[in-house]
């Protein structure tokens, strides 16, 4: 669910990688985008060969993740860059995605999908990046050393967070509030600089 009205965003085609996100407007570094919404499911039970289309299984917990609604606009649709220019911020227990720097007028808005690093379990891999950033790493798999210091930032988060109840087939419910910032973390500058 887009938390930025509707002339702020476009969706659009993405070249290679089918459609994306776009900014109408300048987006300021810290403002947040959307809350990934969808239906709680539990993660073991899910068949990734369903994605043919792409990936939109959105981590929640260690037992259950979050499937959009295929039918509507959504920020399901960012595309993964090796270089993104948005970030994840957890949030009573939400994915909120936020911009990590200004994003221009006419630039897709881009997140990395953190995936674990590679193992024999993705192989052959199909999660083949297709940013064509100059820092472009080929795979939207995070390197080893990347995704220690992500699990280690997302796990002091998850202590400070209130924890809450998952209903599994259900809908995760909208927030009654949202912020309309993320607070300066100095891991943020990190990243975007990863």
């Amino acid at each position: 669910m887009f938390l930025l009205a509707d002339d702020w965003w476009q969706i659009a085609a993405a070249g290679e990688k089918g459609l994306g996100v776009f900014a109408m407007k300048e987006i300021k570094a810290g403002t947040i985008i959307g809350d990934y919404l969808g239906k709680v499911i539990k993660t073991a039970r899910y068949d990734l060969d369903r994605d043919k289309k792409g990936l939109f299984l959105m981590y929640f917990t260690d037992q259950a993740s979050i499937y959009p609604n295929l039918k509507k606009p959504g920020i399901h649709l960012l595309n993964h860059s090796c270089r993104p220019n948005c970030w994840i911020y957890t949030y009573y227990g939400h994915s909120l995605f936020f911009a990590l720097r200004k994003i221009n007028p006419g630039e897709e808005l881009t997140i990395s999908y953190l995936l674990s690093p590679k193992d024999e379990i993705c192989n052959p891999c199909v999660h083949t990046c297709k940013c064509e950033s100059k820092f472009c790493t080929g795979t939207m798999h995070l390197s080893r050393d990347k995704y220690e210091i992500w699990q280690k930032f997302q796990n002091n988060q998850k202590k400070k967070s209130k924890k809450i109840k998952v209903v599994f087939g259900k809908n995760l419910p909208k927030l009654t509030t949202y912020p309309k910032r993320v607070p300066n973390n100095p891991i943020y500058s990190l990243i975007a600089n990863m």
